[in-house]
């Protein structure tokens, strides 16, 4: 199996299952995407608290622009990766919707992100195509 083809999105969704269903959870006892890893004192005298649901997100956003790049590249791997991508995205709906642990902000944020990856697939090779074999803007074609 070629790394291409594997969607990148599915690590994150290793790591908050893993993270869930061993029941991780920060020293108050709250849910490992609760749990306060640092407060960060800014300037304006506020305090930043940084949640591990915080560190989760902006590391599956890093894993998107990833996807997102890899989206450009077109051909059987790049078809077979928005495929995957959208099993994934099915994946974690089901998982957000049905099981226990999973119906949280950070959750749901993650899944549409997992919608997100494959749409924007879809629509990137889509565009790459039609650019690739001339095919006309309906604009053009109007005069």
């Amino acid at each position: 199996m070629k790394l291409e083809i594997f969607p990148l999105l599915a690590i994150s969704y290793a790591v908050f299952l893993v993270l869930t269903l061993v029941g991780a959870t920060g020293a108050d006892g709250v849910p490992w995407y609760e749990a306060t890893i640092v407060n960060l004192p800014l300037y304006s005298q506020d305090t930043w608290s940084v949640r591990g649901g915080d560190l989760f997100i902006v590391a599956s956003m890093g894993l998107l622009f990833i996807e997102l790049i890899r989206a450009t590249k077109t051909g059987t791997e790049s078809i077979t990766n928005h495929l995957l991508s959208f099993m994934l995205f099915i994946a974690v709906l089901l998982t957000f919707i049905l099981a226990p642990g999973f119906g949280n902000s950070v959750f749901f944020i993650f899944t549409t992100m997992t919608l997100l990856d494959p749409m924007a697939g879809f629509v990137v090779t889509t565009v790459t195509a039609r650019r690739d074999i001339g095919v006309p803007d309906k604009s053009s074609l109007l005069g």
